[in-house]
């Protein structure tokens, strides 16, 4: 009996195992995802000066970089006033900021803040209390220990790995302990092993750490393969700026996800544009290619995330206000139902039937914010509901073959 429940125990452990494991990759975006072209003010002017970041952390509680006023603010679902996370006052001490330029989390509630302007990265418990720094810290310098102003952070949850653009060192870094980082790419220029200026950086840690920067002062986006000594420019023309969709101008923060587009946050032009992997332009998503105050517009926006269903939460940072884009998931498929049934009438024996069956199907997707709940999704089907494209199958076989594996040992 005993070793039937360990047998049980082990597998549920692998299941939950597997199950965060997929939370930890890059979000999957059903195809036909589209986004609402008029924003939700989530926070507005009233409770933020110059927000540069925002993170969805869990619970879907947000924390944002407000730069303004020196400190990293915390929201509940539904709140748009939100407390203070961590307080300061310009200073080099630890308990001080210089221009907060990041903020990202790990699957513990930890925090982590870049200071670009104290050259370090610091984590912080998730009271806020109890802070340490994780990577720089060191005066700014180009040694492999130091940083100098950088802008960008992407932490990998699974190893905490914190992979840093290194804007003033045009390079890329990746801290995997606090007493010093590794120099992965980069130095001055607009070659190909080469930044100028990169603000952000994207990781796909489902594709061998496959990874996207920001390229700001080249106005480009470039990919580097794991190990590669040289990217490839993938979006944009190096040194030419433009509103056109074939350019970019000075893209500072990029997302990915599963379907290998990757989208990317034009501070020029106050947009959001998504690109495939190969294509010569980009898609409009967000914006209308100038600078605004109005919903459906950006004003110098520098970061920006998914939410937990993909809908694109902004740091509006000139507008002083956090914008919510929310994501509209349609599949369509078309399909009727038609039966004819042909009986002859000179034998009771003899019938003839044809069937076709189809069906039609249309989702939509928004997120939405309910007091002391999570963000839901909110479904309207007209015929049937069925969820964001998901691909189950290596999970799956994943799944199957550590439970032989173990049920043959047991």
């Amino acid at each position: 009996m005993m070793n039937s429940y360990m047998k049980q125990l082990h597998l549920a452990i692998i299941y939950l195992i597997l199950f965060s494991i997929e939370k930890c990759l890059t979000l999957n975006i059903c195809p036909t995802a589209i986004w609402q072209n008029n924003a939700t003010t989530i926070v507005d002017s009233t409770n933020l000066n110059s927000p540069r970041d925002v993170f969805i952390g869990q619970n879907n509680i947000m924390y944002v970089i407000d730069t303004g006023n020196y400190c990293v603010k915390r929201f509940s679902p539904n709140s748009t006033i939100g407390t203070i996370f961590i307080n300061g006052t310009n200073g080099p001490l630890f308990n001080q900021l210089s221009y907060f330029s990041a903020v990202s989390g790990d699957l513990n509630g930890s925090i982590y803040i870049l200071d670009r302007g104290n050259t370090r990265v610091t984590k912080w418990t998730s009271d806020g209390i109890n802070g340490i720094v994780v990577a720089g810290g060191n005066v700014t310098g180009n040694a492999a220990n130091q940083l100098n102003y950088p802008s960008g952070i992407f932490l990998d949850v699974n190893t905490l790995f914190i992979w840093i653009a290194d804007t003033g060192n045009s390079r890329i870094v990746r801290w995997e302990s606090p007493s010093t980082g590794i120099i992965v790419c980069g130095s001055n220029g607009t070659d190909s092993n080469q930044f100028f200026k990169p603000f952000g950086l994207f990781v796909n840690t489902s594709d061998s750490n496959t990874f996207y920067v920001a390229d700001t002062y080249n106005h480009r986006v470039q990919m580097w393969l794991s190990g590669a000594n040289n990217g490839t420019t993938i979006a944009g023309r190096t040194g030419i700026s433009g509103s056109d969709l074939s350019l970019l101008y000075y893209p500072t923060s990029i997302l990915g996800d599963t379907n290998r587009n990757i989208y990317i946050l034009n501070f020029g032009t106050g947009s959001i544009v998504k690109w495939a992997i190969g294509s010569t332009s980009g898609v409009l998503i967000v914006g209308t290619l100038s600078i605004g105050v109005s919903s459906n517009q950006l004003y110098n926006p520098y970061n920006f995330k998914f939410d937990s269903i993909g809908s694109f939460i902004v740091a509006d940072t000139s507008n002083n206000r956090i914008q919510n884009f929310s994501i509209v998931c349609t599949n369509i498929t078309s399909t009727t139902r038609q039966t004819t049934v042909i009986n002859n009438p000179t034998s009771s024996s003899s019938i003839t039937s044809r069937t076709s069956i189809s069906t039609s199907t249309t989702h939509f997707f928004s997120s939405v914010k309910i007091s002391n709940s999570s963000t839901i999704i909110l479904r309207t089907t007209t015929e049937r509901v069925s969820s964001i494209s998901i691909d189950y199958g290596p999970r799956l076989l994943l799944i199957i073959f550590c439970s032989i594996i173990i049920l043959m040992n047991n």
